[in-house]
């Protein structure tokens, strides 16, 4: 099996567990080692426990240089899998509709809108 289809398979697994109730989503610090040493920004970083491995999804922000001086800002997704105090040991950073689908899953959930609506 190659990593593209581990990673679907994964985050296929993420997504069925979280619309079954199975795991728990919440907004968490950046690892540290995601938002150092880059000029990359992660204004959402969101976290689950799933099979007692640490879990993350994210929204990265980067620069896109069109020359030297000029730069638009674009947008990207991640999944990352976190151990020890932070330490990300693996990471994928990429477009997948499957991914932006477990985001959408995992920060609804993480923003707690059911408790506020009384659900």
């Amino acid at each position: 099996m190659d990593l593209s289809s581990e990673k679907e398979r994964l985050i296929t697994q993420l997504i069925r567990e979280t619309t079954s109730g199975n795991i728990s989503w919440s907004v968490q610090e950046v690892p540290y080692s995601l938002g150092q040493a880059t000029e990359n920004y992660v204004p959402l970083y969101i976290e689950a426990d799933y099979k007692n491995v640490k879990v993350g999804v994210y929204e990265i922000r980067y620069k896109y240089y069109m020359d030297e001086s000029e730069f638009h800002w674009m947008e990207s997704l991640g999944i990352c899998i976190v151990q020890g105090h932070g330490l990300v040991v693996w990471k994928v950073e990429e477009y997948s509709p499957a991914l932006k689908e477990l985001f959408n899953i995992a920060s609804y959930q993480a923003s707690g809108i059911k408790n506020i609506l009384g659900i």
